[in-house]
C-alpha cells in the first residue's frame, strides 16, 4: 500500500511566513512550496494561498502526479468522510505551551472586550472559556483564524460556552484589520499584560478551561488538527462520562 503523510513546517516572525510541506509518498520526500503546480483531479489549478486552506481543512490530501519526478507537479484528493474522521481520530494532540498546566488555574484577568463586554475570568466560573492569544502580524494566526470562526458559529447558541480572544495590538490597529479579516471571538485589546501574568511567549497559544475554572487544554502554534482537539475538548467537558 503506498504511503501518503503530510505535514506543515511553519516558521512564522513578525513580518515574514515561510511555509513549506514535506510529503512523504512511497518512503521517499517531497518539498511542495509556494511556487509548486497543484491541481484537481479535474486539471483546475490553485494558488498557494487556497490549496494551503483546502490541505488544512483537513478535507483534502495531496500526492505527487508523477512519484519519480516532482517536479510534475501535485494532485489535491479530497477526501472521503470517513477517512477525514479516521484521520483527525489518529491525530496527535498539538504542542502544548511551556505557560499553562492542564487541571491548573490561569491567572485572573478583567478586561473590556472591543464589542463592550466586560470580561472578569472570575466570574466566568461555570461556563466553558475558550481563550486565544495572538496578534495581528502572526501568520499562523491568520491562518487559523476560518476553523476559529466555525467553531464560534457552531456554539453560538450554547451560553455555556465562551470565546475569548486575547489581543496585543491596540484598539485602533484592530479596528481596522478586523474590517477585512472577521474574527468572531470577544477581542481583547492590548493584551500584553495578560498574555504576560500568564507567561505566554508564543503564538498563537489556545486555552480551554472547564467549568470548574481548571485548565483542560492548552496548544501552541499553528496545527491542521487544533480545531479538531478543541471541539473534542469541548464536547468532553459538555458532557463527561
Amino acid at each position: 500500500m503506498k504511503q501518503l503523510v503530510f505535514f506543515i513546517t511553519l516558521m512564522a516572525f513578525y513580518s515574514l511566513a515561510i511555509s513549506q510541506i514535506t510529503l512523504t509518498y512511497n518512503n521517499r520526500q517531497f518539498k511542495v512550496t509556494q511556487t509548486s503546480t497543484v491541481k484537481d483531479s479535474a486539471g483546475n489549478s490553485y494558488v498557494y494561498a487556497d490549496w494551503l486552506n483546502m490541505l488544512t481543512s483537513g478535507e483534502y490530501s495531496i500526492k505527487p502526479v508523477n512519484p519519480e519526478n516532482s517536479q510534475t507537479g501535485f494532485l489535491l484528493i479530497k477526501l472521503s468522510k470517513e477517512e477525514q474522521a479516521r484521520r483527525l481520530a489518529d491525530s496527535p494532540k498539538p504542542m502544548e505551551s511551556n505557560g499553562f498546566m492542564n487541571k491548573k488555574k490561569i491567572s485572573p484577568f478583567t478586561a473590556q472586550a472591543m464589542n463592550g463586554m466586560k470580561i472578569d475570568s472570575k466570574e466566568l466560573k461555570g461556563k466553558i472559556v475558550v481563550l486565544n492569544f495572538w496578534f495581528i502580524r502572526c501568520p499562523p494566526c491568520r491562518m487559523e483564524r476560518p476553523y476559529l470562526n466555525q467553531l464560534v458559529k457552531e456554539y453560538a447558541n450554547d451560553k455555556d460556552v465562551v470565546f475569548v480572544a486575547i489581543a496585543l495590538d491596540n484598539k485602533a490597529d484592530l479596528e481596522i484589520f478586523l474590517k477585512e479579516n472577521p474574527f468572531d471571538y470577544h477581542i481583547i485589546p492590548d493584551g500584553g499584560s495578560i498574555a504576560k501574568n500568564n507567561d505566554v511567549n508564543q503564538y498563537p497559544t489556545h486555552v480551554i478551561i472547564n467549568k470548574e475554572g481548571k485548565i483542560a487544554f492548552n496548544s501552541v502554534s499553528y496545527s491542521a488538527v487544533t480545531g479538531y482537539w478543541m471541539r473534542k475538548t469541548i464536547e468532553e467537558i459538555k458532557n463527561p462520562h
